[in-house]
């Protein structure tokens, strides 16, 4: 994935090519591949705009996070397989342990017991 540069910057090559610099000169002065410069002229001609376009990323594994929250509320004494398995049958959306661990840790809890 490349390099994503401001709108201000953009907006400003561009300028300079519409006054009439040419694109080996922008390549030069602004310090910006040609392929780049050609990509901003090919969207704005197309779409009228040089915004940054936002990723497209992954899709979360768990959208509801409150309902995974009591979830894993309701089955804390449970396996990870046991949890990620009533998961399943509560949402009908499977989850790897390994998936199922890490979001529990990024909502901090811990599968350590004590006694």
């Amino acid at each position: 994935m490349g390099k994503s540069y401001s709108q201000d910057l953009r907006l400003r090559v561009l300028g300079a090519l519409d006054e009439g610099m040419s694109k080996m000169a922008a390549h030069h002065v602004f310090r910006i591949s040609r392929s780049t410069i050609d990509e901003w002229l090919a969207r704005r001609r197309e779409t009228g705009a040089v915004a940054v376009k936002k990723p497209k990323g992954a899709t979360p594994a768990i959208a509801d996070l409150s309902a995974f929250e009591n979830s894993a509320s309701r089955h804390s004494g449970c396996t990870l397989d046991q949890m990620s398995q009533a998961w399943e049958n509560e949402t009908g959306c499977k989850l790897s342990r390994n998936t199922f661990s890490l979001a529990l840790r990024k909502r901090g809890w811990t599968r350590k017991k004590r006694v």
